[in-house]
């Protein structure tokens, strides 16, 4: 019980909405990393830090919204340390229509 107030206490400082299906909860967004070949941006990838009791449970490929931001998970989560909090590595999906019908029309996976 204490330790979950501790980690709501530095996720409420330094975290922002996130939302997976039907949970939502705070996380803490990375910069993104960059994938260069031939001097071309191939993929961005993006660090989202979350607690685990919360977002573990999700797999490749399911969506996750960060400040009204549509991201797909690139792998299943990676914990950290204890566990208690795990890193999803996203990649943002870019088509602003397919954003519109997850989350306006109730489409969210």
């Amino acid at each position: 019980m204490i330790q979950e107030i501790a980690d709501d206490f530095l996720l409420s400082d330094f975290g922002s909405s996130v939302t997976a299906g039907a949970v939502v909860g705070l996380g803490i967004m990375d910069r993104a990393s960059q994938i260069i070949m031939n001097d071309n941006v191939v993929t961005v990838d993006y660090a989202l830090t979350v607690r685990t009791d919360q977002f573990g449970g999700l797999q490749y490929g399911d969506l996750v919204q960060h400040e009204g931001l549509v991201y797909r998970l690139q792998h299943e989560p990676l914990r950290l340390a204890d566990g208690r909090f795990c890193v999803m590595v996203l990649e943002k999906v870019e088509d602003a229509v397919y954003q519109l019908d997850v989350f306006v029309l109730g489409v969210f996976q």
